[in-house]
Order: structure tokens, then sequence, then C-alpha cells
């Protein structure tokens, strides 16, 4: 059966999604039209997926489409703020049959409708290429309450939301580059890779302090991601590898075969938050962030105390501690 043409699938397959929001004007024009609260700042973030690069083109369409809405929202989160809106663009590869993409839209929709997020506009298109999607989603957040990345002081915990590691893991799993024995530790590692979980409340209640504290979402793995918090704010930290917070399934995984802390260190995908602030300030964001480390006042240089009480150098691949004598 020939596919649908673009406005034809939009009709048919996401309009009854943005009817939830009257600044879409039921996508009939070329853009949406909303007004911003006032007291508040508008946060925009906006991320291309593209298929076999971040994202597998055999996964289902429906966890295909959980992602690309979860990754922005984790941006939304990462700056505490509210999400109010989103734009997709959608590429299909031309040889997509239409059922893939009635998948793919109504799991949109109940993801958005989950996250209390409406769909304001976008675009459709088909390519000869691998599918792609970019959404741009929105948000807002009290003026001057905003999280940064340039916040970090020398003498702040380093804290994480959640447990790390898990969706690197799956992912490895899926490629076969790493074996887990427990079909319930598989089950849980690859849907920590299929299903981001953006921490939205642990956001919102960390910009609701008022206090300063600096955030991100961990993306590219820690040892990436942290060095971005060091940058901003011209500090170093110290991490605590004893510390890092393990799922059930991880700590097996490292237990397993310790190379696998280098998907804990730097595999991407956590979509986990990383916060730099006051101990008490962090404390007060509940039970589920995790202090780390410590910020230093040694611009750019990221150390990790490992397992054995031995300090080395964290790198954006991971660290080489477990050669070092």
């Amino acid at each position: 059966m020939q596919r649908s043409g673009e406005f034809e699938l939009i009709a048919r397959y996401f309009t009854p999604i943005a009817r939830r929001s009257a600044a879409s004007l039921g996508l009939t024009d070329d853009a949406a039209i909303f007004s911003q609260n006032p007291g508040q700042s508008c946060v925009v973030t906006c991320d291309a997926l593209v298929a076999d690069v971040h994202f597998r083109a055999i996964d289902a369409p429906e966890t295909i489409a959980r992602k690309v809405l979860r990754v922005n929202l984790s941006d939304i989160a990462a700056m505490g703020a509210r999400p109010t809106g989103v734009v997709l663009t959608c590429g299909y590869n031309r040889d997509l049959p239409e059922d893939w993409i009635v998948a793919f839209a109504r799991a949109f929709g109940e993801d958005c409708a989950h996250w209390q997020v409406d769909l304001l506009g976008g675009d459709t298109v088909s390519t000869p290429g691998p599918s792609f999607f970019s959404l741009t989603a929105m948000g807002e957040v009290p003026a001057e309450n905003a999280l940064r990345r340039d916040q970090a002081k020398p003498g702040d915990v380093v804290a994480v939301t959640g447990t790390l590691g898990d969706a690197a893991l799956g992912l490895a799993i899926l490629q076969d580059r790493v074996i887990i024995a427990d079909p319930a530790h598989q089950d849980f590692l690859t849907d920590r890779y299929w299903l981001p979980q953006p921490r939205l409340q642990i956001g919102l209640k960390a910009s609701s302090l008022g206090s300063r504290i600096a955030a991100m979402d961990i993306s590219d793995g820690l040892a990436g991601d942290i060095r971005k918090i060091t940058t901003a704010s011209n500090v170093g930290v110290i991490l605590d590898q004893a510390a890092i917070p393990l799922s059930a399934a991880g700590r097996a995984a490292t237990m397993q075969d310790a190379i696998t802390w280098q998907q804990v260190l730097a595999g991407g995908d956590d979509y986990e938050l990383l916060l730099c602030g006051d101990a008490d300030d962090i404390a007060r964001l509940g039970d589920d962030v995790t202090v780390i480390g410590t910020v230093t006042d040694q611009k750019d240089q990221v150390l990790i105390r490992g397992l054995d009480g031995k300090m080395a150098e964290l790198a954006k691949g991971g660290f080489d501690h477990f050669s070092k004598s």
C-alpha cells in the first residue's frame, strides 16, 4: 500500500496529538502562537536523532518515539524548567511502511500526555537516507532561577540522580559486546537504553530552592559531561568511584567484569542529572540524589578515587586506573 503524503500523515496522525493545546492552532497554520507567563523565563532546546547514530534503526517505532521526546525533556529538566511544548520534525525513510509511522505517532502522543507536554507543530518529510527526528522543546522557569553549568564553586559537592551506566550497558548487551546471564538484569538494562527517564521533578525542585546549583544532564557519559561543568565554572572535581550509584543489574555487571566500569563512567544515554552545589541544598533534593565527589579549585582537573583508594585522572573515555600500580 502506498504511503500517505506529508499533509495527510500530519492531519491523520499528529493533529490529534496537537489538539490538546490551543497554541498549536490544530496544526492548520505554519506556526504556533503562545504567550509567556509573567515572571517566567523561556527555556528552549533542540536535539536531532539519526538512525544508527543516536538510535538503532531496527528498534521498535514506539521506543524511538519516546526516546526522541525524552532526551529533550531531559535538557529541560537540567535547566530546572517545566516543559510547555514541543515542535517535531520527522524525516522518514521512504521505504518505511505507514504502519511504522502510525505506531511512532501513537507512542509519541501517549508520551506527550504522560509528561504533560503539548505538540505545537513541526514538519514531516520523506528521505532516501536514514530516518531522523529533530525535536525542539520549550519550557519555563521562574526568572533568575534557571540552573546553569557555570555555577559550581570550590567546596561544593558533586551529585547525580538515579543510577549510572545502565543505558550504556543495555546498548552493549544489544550489540553483543556484554553478556549478562540474568534475564531480568538484561531486560532492565536494555529498557534503560530504550526509555530514558527525564528527571523533571528533581530539576524543578532544584530550581525552586532559588540557590546556586550547577546542573546538566548526563547524555555523553559522566567522564565527558563532568568536564563541561568544570570548564564552564573554572573548577576541578574529585570523584569517588565507590560512591557512584549502580543499579542491581549494573552492580552485577561490574562484579562479573571490572572492565564494564568503563561503560558506567564513559557510556552515554544515562539522561540523569549531574549537580554541583552546597551540601545542604543538594541534600534537600531527596533520596534519589547521591553525592559522588567534591568541587576543587584546580581548574579543569578531574580526578577519581578508585575502589582501591588510589587516585587517577578521569579522561573522557573513562580512566586507566586498573592498570596503574
